[in-house]
């Protein structure tokens, strides 16, 4: 058997459900629907295999419990969708055309977008690197494997996001989005620097009414967190694609500080992760009840 064919039927037998969904019954709900692209914990073992890192290093692009903190669950009631998968595997948080070609041989595609920021940091949908430009792949990967990774775990995903998205839309006219996302404890851009205890981003106001943005961070102020808005993270991918205020859908990307909850070099939950579970709880409570249009 052909090594190529043979690597691709392994990895076909790995697939698993790329995505979770809940979906409230029947006219239950309040209008919102979140997203949590990067909290998935499931890597096929035929890509292990080929990494040049351990499997705990694949995770730490992860954003590790994300989804725990949150209550991901049926009795939140949201409509929510999440990852499966491990973002080093697919980032459905990219434009499935950006493709790199340092990685990926064979012939892209002709409206391939390889030459943007992301890609040419090595965090294209298929990541070339994790952080640290700490290469993932042992050796390149074929386009046909690409696709195959594209079309099992990207595409389901933003299909589900789609599908709630239209369904609240339908419901309710206008919506709320947040993607749920977390970030390290500190930057190296122009040196470490501590970050706050959550960032906002809203593509610098493109993305929501202003005053979903003043009300999310007030109320998680009030819970006692330090928050920074846009900086360093305005948003990607879901929101540049999805937040479209004037068609009803209002996106806001939170993005949480890991340190607040969790050792960042084994991934181990701290003693913080209740209290701010909590308290990420009781901001969700409120949020449920808040209507675009207040002040």
């Amino acid at each position: 058997m052909d090594t190529n064919v043979s690597q691709l039927w392994h990895l076909s037998r790995d697939f698993i459900p790329a995505v979770d969904v809940i979906e409230p019954d029947g006219g239950e709900g309040w209008p919102l629907v979140f997203g949590l692209p990067h909290s998935g914990r499931y890597y096929p073992d035929s890509f292990v295999q080929a990494a040049r890192e351990a499997l705990p290093v694949l995770r730490s692009t992860e954003d590790a419990y994300v989804d725990d903190l949150i209550g991901f669950s049926k009795d939140m009631h949201i409509r929510c969708v999440r990852a499966v998968y491990g973002r080093s595997f697919v980032d459905v948080n990219r434009d499935p055309r950006e493709l790199d070609a340092r990685l990926i041989k064979g012939a892209l595609p002709r409206d391939a977008l390889t030459q943007t920021l992301r890609v040419r940091s090595g965090f294209g949908v298929i990541p070339r690197c994790l952080s640290g430009q700490r290469e993932i792949h042992l050796h390149p990967i074929g386009i046909d494997e690409a696709k195959i990774r594209i079309a099992r775990v990207h595409a389901p995903y933003h299909h589900a996001l789609n599908y709630l998205l239209r369904q609240g839309c339908a419901q309710f006219g206008t919506i709320m989005f947040i993607d749920w996302h977390s970030m390290p404890s500190t930057t190296q851009a122009g040196g470490s620097r501590k970050l706050p205890d959550i960032v906002l981003g809203d593509l610098y106001g493109e993305t929501c009414a202003p005053e979903l943005t003043r009300f999310v961070k007030k109320q998680l102020e009030a819970q006692g967190l330090k928050v920074g808005l846009n900086m360093p993270f305005a948003g990607g991918y879901n929101m540049e694609t999805y937040g479209k205020p004037h068609r009803g859908v209002h996106a806001l990307q939170i993005e949480i500080n890991r340190a607040l909850y969790m050792d960042e070099a084994t991934l181990e939950r701290t003693a913080g992760f209740a209290t701010l579970k909590a308290a990420l709880a009781s901001v969700i409570e409120v949020l449920k009840t808040f209507r675009l249009g207040t002040p």
